[in-house]
């Protein structure tokens, strides 16, 4: 047999991996086919990789069983009574085949590229668990963002990042081998929400994670999800403070690890205002900022506290009518929960006022032009706290059109050209021969 035969034996071997994709659903007749189209849609299926789609239907009452009968290599479970999205899922899991898994809620839907530009890098990666990518988060009203930051996403062992940061806790966007759940178990029967995220978590414990750049699937983020549903009931915030503990416990009692642990915690009390601020309760918001600075006023030392305030006191300040009265008012509040006995607390306590006024500077530009002014006096009052902010362009922006009008940004952005070139000239200036 020659090279070129034997190549081609050699090639017919191979075995095409199989992916299970997990569909858990309840009474969304209505958005379930588009789901499963966008799943049967992937490019390079039966070509790269086979499919097995399993739907595990949690006792709807609406149209899901004739939906189903459209899609007849669908393997479907329908249980006898409701047991919940993680019993759902687990019913899946047990019954499917593939040496590849991957999830699908009802109502998003997988942009075609998913699986092609995943299964290859699970694939040529034998020693990654799990590869996941980002989702094109859609909010009802909002703009769409990509989730999570490029810049935040991790790779290798993730554990003890993730425990700060929920930057794979939408299960849309992954694809993970099937010995990594054998070996983290399955999801969480007990837990109402945040079951990705404490998923994530004991994957992240016992297999490394790889992050693909790019949106991979289109999530709709909605007020009547389980998820915003929880976190505007308040009991969002126990379900999460229960996974993180859950996680803690997988590391072990040291003082090496007692900072992780703390700070883990704090992040997690202070993370709640998220979900409140997408679900639309400010009033929560305001009352779980403030809560937990009194118990952790020492979070404002870390950048992602004094961000998140910015984001919880700029968002509530627009919705009122007032929203300079109302940022200074809230400021109140925060510096009455932070101790100023010390300097660095005082110097913590000014970043921290400082990227609150920044964040509702923009905030109100970008909301009608009738606040423009209070945009600009907002930004003046940021720049005033922290005079390091004058190297934000953005902000001198702001302060100039709160004076000229929006007719501004066109002379801004003039002189901000000017000043990058004759900046570039300089440095090219200074690289050529004969000035160094």
């Amino acid at each position: 047999m020659g090279d070129a035969e034997s190549s081609l034996v050699a090639s017919e071997r191979v075995v095409k991996p199989l992916v299970s994709v997990i569909i858990p659903t309840h009474n969304r007749a209505d958005t379930l086919p588009r789901a499963l189209d966008s799943a049967y849609g992937q490019e390079g299926r039966g070509d790269h990789f086979d499919l097995e789609i399993v739907v595990v239907d949690d006792a709807s009452s609406d149209a899901t069983p004739s939906v189903i009968r459209a899609y007849p290599e669908i393997r479907y479970i329908r249980l006898p009574e409701r047991r919940g999205v993680s019993a759902a899922t687990n019913a899946a899991l047990q019954v499917s085949r593939g040496c590849y898994i991957t999830f699908l809620d009802d109502d998003d839907v997988w942009l075609p590229h998913k699986l092609r530009v995943q299964v290859p890098l699970l694939t040529a990666h034998p020693d990654i668990g799990v590869v996941y990518s980002q989702s094109l988060v859609r909010s009802e009203g909002k703009e769409e963002w990509l989730y999570p930051e490029a810049s935040k996403a991790l790779s290798g062992w993730v554990f003890t990042g993730m425990l700060m940061d929920n930057f794979c806790g939408h299960h849309a966007s992954l694809l993970a081998r099937r010995t990594a759940f054998e070996t983290a178990g399955y999801f969480d029967e007990t837990l109402r929400s945040h079951v990705d995220w404490d998923m994530s978590l004991r994957l992240a414990f016992h297999v490394p994670f790889l992050f693909s750049p790019g949106a991979v699937d289109v999530y709709n983020l909605s007020p009547q999800g389980l998820w915003l549903k929880r976190a505007a009931s308040g009991m969002g915030r126990a379900d999460a403070a229960r996974v993180i503990e859950k996680a803690l416990q997988l590391l072990p009692n040291s003082p090496q690890y007692e900072e992780i642990k703390r700070e883990a915690r704090a992040r997690v009390m202070l993370g709640a205002v998220y979900p409140l601020l997408l679900a639309g309760d400010l009033a929560q918001v305001r009352e779980t900022a403030v809560t937990t600075l009194r118990a952790h006023p020492w979070i404002i030392r870390h950048e992602w506290a004094r961000d998140t305030l910015g984001q919880a006191v700029s968002t509530f300040a627009l919705s009122t009518t007032s929203p300079v009265s109302t940022a200074r008012e809230l400021c109140a509040e925060i510096r009455s929960a932070i101790p100023s006995r010390t300097l660095w607390n005082r110097w913590y306590a000014r970043c921290t006022f400082g990227a609150i006024w920044a964040d509702t500077a923009r905030v109100l530009a970008s909301s009608d032009p009738a606040r423009d002014r209070d945009s600009a006096y907002a930004a003046a009052i940021a720049i005033a706290t922290m005079p390091s902010f004058l190297r934000r362009p953005g902000l001198l922006r702001l302060i100039v059109r709160g004076v000229l009008g929006r007719r501004a940004d066109t002379i801004c952005a003039g002189w901000y050209m000017r000043m990058r070139n004759m900046l570039g000239a300089a440095e090219r200036s200074a690289k050529a021969p004969g000035l160094r």
